[in-house]
């Protein structure tokens, strides 16, 4: 089997959801990245070697300083104006095109998608990584309680910035044509939910969708990632710490997050657990 990470990304100068005015606060997608791929690089463990991409479908793009740490780092960075952005209402949909993009394009067997924002800290199990199944992270009661409004009867919102995928599957694809009917057509749960939120989370109700619709089978995973907007360390078992891969923050973070009790509860829970 071979193995790809696959990232979407814009500059730090500008993006999307700036543009469209989908964020209140600035991201620095570019400097996220790097460090994205250097967490990856140094604790992948097995897979701290794979294939890694970052593309760019935008015009909003990286500087050549970053472009030169991707060459360093082994990361291969496409740019390559897709004119579709254009009518995009948020930057959150480059995900699907990139993913489509790439299912189209590369050769490895699995695409691990992550977002820039999340770091790794541990190396994936391969069990997971090599399910025949659609995985995809789930926010937990804790952060559905955060959330929007979910529609009744629907599971618990789907968290669309860890999935893992077989490429011939297609279902980058599946996603990105769901997702533009959903845009181009009208959808009275999508309604609500952008009542409540804007255009925020698009991306994030179609994987609602196709998961509640029973469209595609999906193997959710939740309290993978801790950090920023995430369920606090203090919520967790000392199971559920074990099984935590990611530390997900933005450079620019949020005033009300406090990094450093959160880095200092965790790393005193794992020790406590080593011990």
């Amino acid at each position: 089997m071979k193995y790809a990470l696959i990232t979407a990304i814009e500059g730090d100068a500008n993006n999307l959801n700036e543009q469209k005015g989908i964020i209140t606060t600035r991201r620095l997608f570019e400097s996220e990245a790097v460090l994205c791929f250097e967490a990856w690089r140094k604790n992948g463990g097995w897979l701290k070697d794979c294939a890694i991409y970052a593309f760019c479908p935008t015009n909003n793009t990286v500087t050549d300083k970053t472009k030169q740490r991707f060459q360093e780092l082994g990361v291969t960075y496409i740019e390559e104006y897709q004119p579709i952005t254009e009518t995009f209402i948020s930057g959150f949909l480059n995900v699907p095109l990139v993913g489509m993009l790439l299912e189209q394009r590369l050769t490895e067997d699995v695409l691990i998608k992550i977002d820039l924002d999340m770091n790794l800290i541990k190396p994936l199990p391969e069990e997971l990584v090599n399910s025949e199944t659609l995985i995809c992270g789930q926010y937990d009661d804790y952060c559905t309680a955060q959330q929007r409004t979910v529609t009744e009867g629907w599971q618990n919102p789907y968290d669309t910035g860890f999935t893992i995928s077989r490429r011939t599957s297609g279902f980058y694809k599946f996603f990105f044509d769901v997702l533009t009917d959903t845009m181009n057509n009208f959808d009275p749960e999508w309604e609500k939910v952008r009542a409540q939120s804007g255009d925020y989370y698009l991306e994030e109700y179609v994987m609602d969708k196709i998961v509640n619709n029973k469209l595609w089978s999906v193997q959710p995973i939740q309290r993978y990632q801790i950090g920023e907007w995430y369920t606090p360390v203090k919520e967790f078992t000392d199971e559920e710490l074990k099984n935590v891969y990611f530390w997900h923050e933005h450079i620019l973070h949020d005033p009300v997050y406090d990094k450093v009790r959160e880095k200092v509860e965790y790393f005193n829970r794992m020790r406590k657990l080593r011990d």
